[in-house]
C-alpha cells in the first residue's frame, strides 16, 4: 500500500522586490525530525524558527525559497512557470534549479527518481529577473 499524498505548495516572496520562486513541497518526506536537522545545518536556526513561531517545516521551506532566489540572482536570473516547458528539459528549467540546490551542503542531496530529493521540497516556478541596464542609474557623487 502506497503512502498517500501529502504534497502542498508554497510561493517565497521577496518583499521589497518582485522576486518570488513557487515550490512544491512533499510533507511525507519534509517531516518535523527531517526539517529539525536541515535547519539546525545552518547558522542562525533560533531565528528562522522564531520567525516561523516555532514552525520549523515553514521555516525551512522559507529558507530554501530564499536560497533558491539567491541562487537565481547570482546567475543572472531565471524566469519560468510550470506549464513553461512540455517539450524538453531546457524548455522549463525547474528541475535543473532544483538539482543544484539539493546538491548543495546541507540539503541531503537529489533521489533518483523523486523530484524533492532528500529535503522534500522543489521549486516549480520563478520570477527572480535581475535588474536591467535601463533599472540602474549612475550619479556622480563628491569625495569626502
Amino acid at each position: 500500500m502506497s503512502e498517500q499524498a501529502n504534497v502542498k505548495r508554497y510561493k517565497v516572496k521577496e518583499v521589497w522586490k518582485d522576486y518570488e520562486v513557487t515550490l512544491e513541497v512533499d510533507h511525507n518526506i519534509l517531516t518535523v525530525e527531517r526539517a529539525t536537522m536541515i535547519n539546525g545545518f545552518w547558522s542562525d536556526y533560533k531565528y528562522r524558527m522564531s520567525s516561523e513561531n516555532g514552525d520549523v517545516v515553514r521555516a525551512v521551506v522559507r529558507y530554501f525559497g530564499q536560497t533558491m532566489i539567491n541562487m537565481m540572482l547570482s546567475e543572472g536570473g531565471s524566469s519560468f512557470s510550470e506549464n513553461t516547458g512540455k517539450r524538453s528539459l531546457f524548455d522549463c528549467p525547474a528541475p535543473i534549479w532544483t538539482k543544484d540546490l539539493h546538491d548543495e551542503e546541507g540539503w541531503g542531496g537529489s533521489v533518483e527518481g523523486s523530484p524533492y530529493g532528500w529535503c522534500g521540497i522543489c521549486v516549480i516556478a520563478a520570477d527572480v529577473e535581475c535588474p536591467a541596464f535601463d533599472d540602474v542609474e549612475l550619479a556622480e557623487v563628491t569625495n569626502g
